[in-house]
């Protein structure tokens, strides 16, 4: 793809009258997606100190292929709320990938990184909800829900013959 192209795909939709270049990372709006598992790493903030788990997510089929979601998982906040709801969204997301975390992966932000290591490459969907933010409305917090790809349970059947 040229510059060309490429400027035109990026500009729509872009007013550069009103819109900041700034805000080029845009979340995926809410709904229900096909992903895989890119990276996992610990982050903390220079600025406060706040750690977290990121999970790389890369939306894998439909007109949004190739997008990528960054999920947070934030220890430290001071939040009882917000470190206890990290602790079961990475419990969630590790029985997805069907990682069965240890005590010793629990103990803390690098260990948790390492011992979900082996679900990179993982596949699973994505359920993106947002909800309203009362001191910022204009960034509503996120809140994300992975889901496994179901077995249906049957065997297969090939040339209307079971197996």
């Amino acid at each position: 793809m040229g510059l060309a192209d490429k400027a035109q795909e990026i500009l729509q939709g872009f007013d550069p009258k009103k819109d900041s270049p700034n805000n080029s990372n845009q979340n995926l709006p809410d709904g229900e997606y096909d992903m895989v598992l890119n990276s996992v790493t610990h982050k903390v903030s220079e600025r406060t100190g706040t750690e977290w788990v990121s999970l790389e997510c890369e939306v894998i089929a439909g007109e949004l292929s190739g997008r990528k979601e960054f999920v947070g998982m934030f220890f430290g906040t001071g939040s009882e709320f917000v470190t206890n709801k990290a602790i079961k969204s990475i419990a969630q997301a590790a029985s997805v990938f069907e990682i069965e975390l240890t005590n010793e992966d629990w103990e803390d932000e690098h260990t948790l990184v390492e011992g979900l290591q082996p679900a990179i490459g993982s596949q699973f969907l994505l359920k993106v909800v947002s909800t309203p933010n009362k001191k910022e409305p204009t960034n509503p917090y996120r809140n994300f829900d992975f889901i496994g790809y179901e077995d249906d349970g049957e065997d297969s059947e090939v040339d209307g013959e079971s197996p």
